[in-house]
């Protein structure tokens, strides 16, 4: 299975080499493209050079980017995922974002027919290593559900709590754990 993952951060990183560990191949773009080159020549990723360039090779994409701003850039701003063909493929977002930017994003992803799962994990660098992080789901249950074996490779506890939004914003009442 070929996946994108943007955002080469210390956390990022840790999950990006978790998932090629557990045998998955990953096309990966940084916003300082030394580090997806530098974790390129480390592990045998290929380098995409642009977001729009990425999703063209890819169904789904991994982004773990600063906050809800460098989110918007990577999915929708100039040669962003949005500016690819995108239609018909999935944006995982574990960025911690705002809720209502997660709202947004699902909705103007939806009106150019691609799926947004807002997915913020719980952790760090370490548990992220050892397959131990915690993410938390919202977005459509079906989109959940073909990713949840993405999911399993790098935690240990999975979280679909509803609609997109829902992960950010951290209603863990309404949280059940998947474990299926």
């Amino acid at each position: 299975m070929k996946v994108g993952f943007i955002g080469l951060g210390h956390l990022g990183r840790a999950i990006a080499k978790r998932l090629i560990d557990q045998g998955i191949e990953l096309i990966v773009w940084n916003r300082t493209i030394s580090k997806a080159e530098e974790f390129a020549k480390e592990t045998g990723a290929e380098v995409a050079d642009s977001p729009a360039d990425l999703i063209n090779k890819v169904d789904r994409v991994f982004v773990i980017v600063f906050d809800s701003q460098a989110s918007e850039e990577v999915i929708f701003g100039e040669k962003g995922l949005a500016d690819g063909e995108i239609k018909g493929k999935t944006v995982i977002d574990m960025t911690t974002n705002h809720y209502t930017y997660a709202e947004v994003a699902y909705r103007e992803l939806k009106k150019i027919g691609a799926y947004y799962l807002d997915a913020p994990v719980l952790g760090s660098v370490i548990p992220a290593m050892k397959g131990e992080l915690t993410v938390v789901v919202g977005g459509d249950k079906e989109k959940f559900e073909e990713n949840k074996v993405l999911f399993e490779k790098f935690c240990k506890a999975i979280y679909y709590v509803g609609e997109a939004g829902k992960g950010s914003k951290g209603s863990g009442k309404d949280a059940r754990r998947d474990k299926n």
